[in-house]
């Protein structure tokens, strides 16, 4: 496989990481805000924190007004982080018996994620266990907001990464992928952040681990992508089970319909479905998979919508389909399908 569209593949999965964690602030800041049109003050923070800190009663308003602040600006993060004892305190709330006071502390531990790799390590150590703990709890809001948490922390650094890892963190988020739509939905979100940081470093029984949980649940954007960046492991090819590559074969021809029926409407350049994830994925296999992707192609005659992909402008699938192609021509470039598939790339 070619140095250069592994770089450019992952480059692009970096980009769309960043994304995914502007898109979790945005998504975070919205979860149960409460005050919507209030910008609140630098001042009404440190109150907060203050209380926090010396263990005055604290309300659900408050911490939902903390949370809410640590959205509106970066800065509140480090008052909040430098205000000795503020931090166990969050940790206090979370570990509390009041479900509104839980949920609201793991909001702002969220937010308080966002922060950079020394804050993320700080709070990693300071919560990282309950938040392990509580990604068990049978109140989904709870379970989602610490995975996103986790999520937040991983992402930082790959030496977040191992603290969360030592904690637990890994094996209960690949448990949370058997939950329902929202649980598996925060699980994902944490899990591509772990893949992503660790890249080839990530553990074969990590690894393994993912792939058999992966073959267990739904192909969906985020399960797609992340067993995209899995694919880019060097253990990958040895470890992708028959089921799991069968999994995604299957889903090929109706994830291509469904992108030439919708996706194309009013594309814009973005990311449109998982059909990107789905060709990178085979394209990153080795040769003991190239017989059995080229036999279903044919048999369920995908040539004709290949070459309707190809003919769109779609840069980013264009490329990912050409980089499979290529991969299958360089290892049975005589195979019948490649008679069958009329090639019309757009520049």
């Amino acid at each position: 496989m070619a140095e250069e569209p592994i770089h450019v593949i992952r480059e692009s999965t970096r980009v769309l990481l960043k994304l995914n964690r502007q898109q979790q602030r945005d998504e975070v800041s919205d979860v149960n805000r409460s005050m919507d049109e209030i910008r609140i003050s630098t001042e009404s923070v440190s109150n907060i924190a203050l209380k926090l800190k010396t263990k005055t009663c604290i309300t659900v308003s408050d911490l939902q007004m903390l949370k809410n602040g640590l959205m509106d600006d970066p800065n509140n993060q480090t008052i909040v982080l430098n205000t000795h004892g503020a931090l166990r305190g969050l940790v206090r709330e979370l570990t509390g018996h009041e479900v509104r006071k839980q949920c609201a502390a793991a909001g702002c531990l969220c937010n308080l994620a966002l922060g950079d790799s020394r804050a993320s390590n700080t709070i990693a150590k300071a919560s990282g266990s309950y938040l392990v703990t509580a990604l068990d709890n049978l109140t989904t809001e709870l379970a989602v907001t610490c995975a996103w948490t986790i999520g937040n922390l991983a992402g930082s650094c790959p030496r977040v990464c191992e603290l969360l890892i030592s904690q637990g963190a890994l094996s209960k988020l690949c448990d949370m992928l058997k939950g329902n739509d929202d649980v598996q939905d925060a699980a994902l979100y944490a899990l591509v952040h772990f893949a992503y940081q660790f890249k080839d470093e990530l553990r074969v029984e990590h690894l393994i681990r993912m792939l058999q949980d992966l073959s267990k649940i739904q192909l969906t954007m985020s399960s797609s992508q992340l067993l995209f960046i899995l694919s880019c492991h060097k253990h990958f090819p040895e470890n992708i089970t028959e089921d799991l590559l069968k999994k995604v074969l299957d889903d090929i021809p109706k994830t291509i319909d469904t992108h030439l029926s919708s996706c194309m409407i009013g594309y814009k350049g973005n990311s449109c479905c998982k059909l990107n994830y789905l060709f990178r994925i085979l394209a990153n296999m080795d040769t003991r998979a190239y017989s059995p992707i080229l036999e279903y192609f044919i048999t369920n005659n995908v040539s004709e919508n290949l070459s309707k992909i190809l003919s769109m402008e779609n840069k980013s699938l264009c490329e990912s389909l050409l980089w499979l192609l290529g991969n299958l021509f360089n290892y049975d470039g005589n195979n019948v399908f490649f008679t069958r598939l009329p090639l019309k790339c757009t520049s």
